[in-house]
Formats: structure tokens, C-alpha cells, sequence
């Protein structure tokens, strides 16, 4: 009778991801259902759980489901004895339904912000406003601010990388509410995680780990790269899953949080920007960076470099643009540089005599 009930909650789980796989819900129902209700309480709730826990929740599981399935395949194949082709299918649907779970889990707590409607549908977006002229100017403009907001940066100080700069939350916040959040984040602690050694190797700056919405960063960021890592992350847990989204939500709250954050996000922006020029544009936009920028860049360049380990590299984030593409976002990783488009197509960057425009949905 046991053995009956586990294998029909292993069919009905391996079911149940099959259909919700194939038959999404619309945008309009994820909206108005997950997003707007599920979700932020969902999230408030287990953030709260795993901040009182020093240790990355996420990295137990992944143990957890690593030992599970050892367990699994060495009692299943020992109980089947001369049956062996009989034992590797039973232990091949037992792990089918390990990843059924664990699929619906990731789902439920967090994957379906992918099929939210993206910021560029919510927000009036002209898409005549993304010219390779402006783009340029953009990159110039974030130039500038890098050059300008340099020294005031420096000398305020970047957060430690596990630190919660209140400026940062209150600012993420605001933003959070000129876009419609029911109720604002519970912001994630920053943690390190057992995947820090893969982190530097394939290049990975920080993660929103979906399982119990905590906020994974890398030790080695240096300091002008806190802000905007740390608000790209939270972010993400405030449910803008494509990373365009996140990119433009994080570099808004960074420009209202100080010193510190806003030269952090110019000094992103501006190499964001920059990628997307013609290479004698590029060189020529380049040639008005100032020293300082100048040697942060390279700085966070030989981070990167120094750590990395090119055959992880690539599996990565080939890896990554194919469960991005599979939850719906078209461009994969190049998601990351469309945060250009979309604050041109908003013109979300417009300053006026009070400073930076609210967004309006």
C-alpha cells in the first residue's frame, strides 16, 4: 500500500509539472493572481524565515536533493537485486518526480514572475525613442555622471558586500510603489554561499536564490559594484524576474540613494551603454571617462578576469540563456543590455527641477 501511494504522488507530481510546463496561465492572471497577491506575501513570509538564519537555506536544500537522489538510486537498485533494468526505472521516475517538485516549488515561490507582464508593457514605452543616437547619448550622459559622482562616491563609503544600506532599501522601495507593489519587499540579508568557488569561475555577481527568496553575493565584489549588484538582486526578489526589469528597477534606486549607490549606477550604466555602440564610438565615448572611473572599471575587470574559468564560464551562462528562454524571456542573457532600451523608451532617466521623474504605470 506504500509503495502504491508513493508512486502515485511521484506520477501525479511528474504530472502536475508536465501540464503547468505546457499549459502556463496568461499574463493577466498571473498578474492580477500571483503577482499582485500570492506572491508578496509569499515572499514576506520566507524572507523573513531564512534572514534569521546565517546560513544560505538555498545551499541545505541543494544538499539535501543531492543526497536525496544518491539515496534513491543506491536503495532503489539494491531493493530491485537481479531485477536491475526494473531498479533503474523505478529510480528514474523517483528522480523525475525529485525534479517535479522541486520544479513547481521554484514556480510557486518564485518562477512565475517570468510570466508577469514585462515593465515595457506596463509602463508607456515608446519605442521610437531607442535610436543608435540615443543610445549614445545616453552612454555619454552616464559617463559624465560616473566622472561627476566619482569623488562623492568614494568619500561616503561602499557598503560591506553582506551589508543592508537603508538608503538602498528606502529607495528600492519608493520605486517599488510608484510601480504598483501592493506592499513593499521584505528586503533579503545578503549571504555566502557554498557557490561562491562557481560564482568566480563562471563570472556571477550575486543571485536571488528562488527557493527561499534569499539574496546569494559574491565575496570578491569590490566596493563601486555593491550598490548596484545588491539592488539588481533585490529586485529580483521583488519579483522583476527578466533582467532587464530588475537592471532598470535596481538602477533607479540606486540613483536615489546616495553618493555611494548613484555612482554605482552611472559607472554600470554607462559600460551597459557603451556595449552597444559601434567599437569607434565606443573608443570615443571612452577617451571622457576620468582616471578614477577609469581604474574602478579595471578594477572590477580584473575581478572578474582573475577569477574566472573559461569552460564554466561558457556553461553558465549558456546554461542561464536557456532557462531564460524557457520561462518566456525571448533575448536570454542579453535581456541584461536591453535595460538601455527601456530606459530610453520610458525616458525613466528625465531630470527635472525636482530631480528624477516619478515613474508613472
Amino acid at each position: 500500500m506504500r509503495k502504491s501511494a508513493t508512486r502515485i504522488f511521484q506520477l501525479l507530481a511528474i504530472g502536475a509539472a508536465v501540464l503547468v510546463a505546457l499549459f502556463r496561465p496568461g499574463r493577466l492572471t498571473v498578474e492580477d493572481v500571483y503577482a499582485q497577491r500570492w506572491y508578496p506575501l509569499l515572499q514576506a513570509n520566507l524572507t523573513s524565515v531564512s534572514n534569521q538564519l546565517p546560513l544560505a537555506l538555498f545551499d541545505v536544500a541543494l544538499v539535501v536533493v543531492i543526497l536525496l537522489v544518491i539515496a534513491t538510486w543506491v536503495i532503489t537498485l539494491k531493493r530491485a537485486k537481479k531485477k536491475r533494468l526494473r531498479g533503474i526505472g523505478q529510480a528514474l521516475v523517483s528522480t523525475l518526480a525529485i525534479a517535479a517538485v522541486i520544479y513547481l516549488w521554484f514556480l510557486a515561490a518564485w518562477g512565475f514572475n517570468y510570466a508577469r507582464q514585462p515593465l515595457e508593457a506596463r509602463l508607456p514605452y515608446d519605442a521610437s525613442r531607442v535610436t543608435p543616437a540615443a543610445v549614445r547619448a545616453l552612454a555619454e550622459h552616464a559617463v559624465r555622471e560616473a566622472n561627476r559622482t566619482h569623488a562623492a562616491g568614494h568619500a561616503a563609503g561602499f557598503p560591506a558586500v553582506d551589508a543592508m544600506p537603508q538608503p538602498l532599501i528606502t529607495a528600492l522601495q519608493e520605486v517599488e510603489r510608484e510601480l504598483g507593489r501592493p506592499r513593499t519587499t521584505v528586503i533579503a540579508r545578503p549571504k555566502y554561499s557554498m557557490l561562491t568557488p562557481f560564482f568566480r569561475a563562471g563570472s556571477v555577481s550575486g543571485m536571488c536564490a528562488p527557493f527561499f527568496l534569499e539574496t546569494l553575493v559574491n565575496p570578491d565584489l569590490t566596493g563601486p559594484e555593491r550598490p548596484y549588484v545588491l539592488a539588481h538582486e533585490w529586485a529580483h526578489l521583488s519579483g522583476y524576474a527578466p533582467e532587464d526589469d530588475a537592471s532598470f528597477v535596481g538602477l533607479l534606486a540606486v540613483l536615489r540613494a546616495g553618493p555611494a549607490a548613484e555612482y554605482s549606477g552611472w559607472l554600470e550604466l554607462a559600460f551597459t551603454a557603451i556595449s552597444q555602440l559601434q567599437p569607434v564610438t565606443q573608443r570615443l565615448v571612452l577617451e571622457n571617462l576620468a582616471e578614477g572611473p577609469r581604474r574602478d572599471q579595471q578594477a572590477i575587470y580584473d575581478r572578474v578576469v582573475g577569477s574566472r574559468v573559461e569552460l564554466v564560464d561558457r556553461a553558465a551562462w549558456k546554461t542561464y540563456d536557456h532557462m531564460l528562454k524557457s520561462q518566456g524571456v525571448e533575448a536570454g542573457v542579453q535581456s541584461y543590455s536591453r535595460v538601455v532600451q527601456l530606459l530610453l523608451g520610458t525616458n525613466a532617466l528625465a531630470i527635472g527641477p525636482s530631480g528624477h521623474q516619478a515613474i508613472k504605470p
